[in-house]
């Protein structure tokens, strides 16, 4: 099954908890869709934490690692831009994944987040995230250290503008 976020389902998210919380407080009062806004807020953040032990159990399969053998120094400047939405299990992952390879090689690493931001995602025709741009080059979805290490490999042998690579995780 694929790992990453569509961003309809994300807005989705974003649209739905808030319509939900003014629904309630119409018809139960404002306390009420203030408990639902607490709770689905609450609930929202524990399931971030527990989607790693969560995944398989939800059909996604695992997210474990796969680390990278060697990471060679990139012979040019690499710049690395993470797009990622809110409420999206896989965005931090893909993060923390990033900031350890970065401690073992040099690359300038941005973070976007895409949520709320419609001109991004219709220039770099973005409809999931994660998203691993770099050199011009990406990777979508939940990448492995392994994967993620052979794409800044293969942007920083000078092949960065060579066109694009699109690879699905």
């Amino acid at each position: 099954m694929e790992q990453r976020c569509h961003l309809s389902m994300v807005w989705l998210t974003w649209v739905g908890l808030p319509a939900l919380a003014v629904l309630v407080g119409f018809r139960v009062g404002w306390i009420a869709a203030a408990v639902v806004l607490a709770v689905g807020i609450a609930g929202q953040i524990g399931y971030m934490r527990a989607f790693p032990a969560l995944s398989r159990l939800m059909g996604y399969g695992s997210v474990a690692d796969v680390p990278a053998d060697s990471v060679p120094e990139p012979s040019g400047r690499v710049q690395v831009t993470l797009y990622t939405a809110n409420v999206c299990p896989f965005c931090p992952i893909v993060k923390h994944r990033l900031e350890a390879l970065r401690a073992r090689v040099p690359f300038d690493f941005y973070e976007t987040d895409v949520t709320f931001q419609p001109q991004v995602i219709r220039d770099k025709g973005l409809r999931s995230v994660p998203v691993v741009e770099v050199n011009g080059r990406f990777l979508i979805g939940n990448a492995t250290t392994q994967q993620l290490a052979a794409l800044l490999a293969e942007a920083g042998a000078g092949s960065a503008g060579a066109g694009f690579h699109v690879a699905h995780t």
